[in-house]
């Protein structure tokens, strides 16, 4: 398959990325990179610099096309799926293989090594978190206002983009209720360390353990 080709050619899900949002229209780097910072850095941030280089490893392996245009004076190049690249686009969809689900979060960190600072130290890591939640959610509620209005561009992918929607939303609120839960174990706490087991963490144990096993672990 193509992305287990060689690092020079490798593809990557940046790469079905980019090519997911040229299929469903042509663009130039500028619109691809106001689209990543629109919607899919809720899942798959990546920097500008990787997108344009992104683009080029695409335009290399034949996925993509630069057309040159002009606007008056100004010159821009407008990037559009080939046939290989539609072609390699369905067959990262047909193989129904994503890489496993996996969490990359500082937060987590500063939880796991809280007993090396202060119990206020974790409250303000906590605080701040939440704090950042609502400022996600500022950011990506207007696009859902537009399109709880019928206002929102292709309304054809309504379905498609509430599934994505709903995914987020949902990560955010799990996020958002997990910070409730520690501040309420930390009424209980005087320092983050040799706390040991408490109700409250035995509670989240059983809870986790609950889930994994409904999952079928053993």
């Amino acid at each position: 398959m193509t992305r287990h080709a060689t690092n020079a050619t490798r593809t990557t899900p940046t790469s079905y990325a980019l090519l997911g949002l040229l299929a469903i229209r042509p663009s130039t780097a500028y619109e691809l990179t106001r689209q990543m910072r629109r919607a899919l850095r809720w899942a798959w941030l990546r920097s500008e610099a990787n997108l344009y280089h992104e683009l080029k490893r695409l335009g290399a392996l034949g996925f993509v096309s630069a057309v040159e245009e002009r606007t008056g004076q100004r010159a821009r190049t407008r990037y559009e799926i080939t046939g290989p690249g539609r072609a390699a686009l369905h067959e990262w969809l047909a193989d129904g293989s994503p890489t496993p689900p996996r969490l990359e979060l500082e937060l987590a960190l500063r939880v796991l090594f809280a007993d090396q600072g202060s119990e206020e130290d974790l409250r303000r890591t906590i605080r701040t978190t939440r704090e950042q939640v609502s400022q996600v959610a500022s950011q990506i509620a207007p696009t859902l206002e537009e399109y709880a209005r019928g206002e929102a561009a292709f309304p054809e992918r309504f379905h498609l983009n509430m599934l994505f929607a709903g995914f987020v939303a949902g990560f955010y609120e799990l996020v958002v209720r997990w910070c409730e839960d520690v501040e309420r174990e930390l009424e209980r706490w005087e320092s983050t360390d040799g706390v040991g087991e408490t109700p409250g963490t035995r509670e989240m144990l059983e809870g986790a353990l609950a889930f994994y096993r409904s999952m079928g672990a053993r």
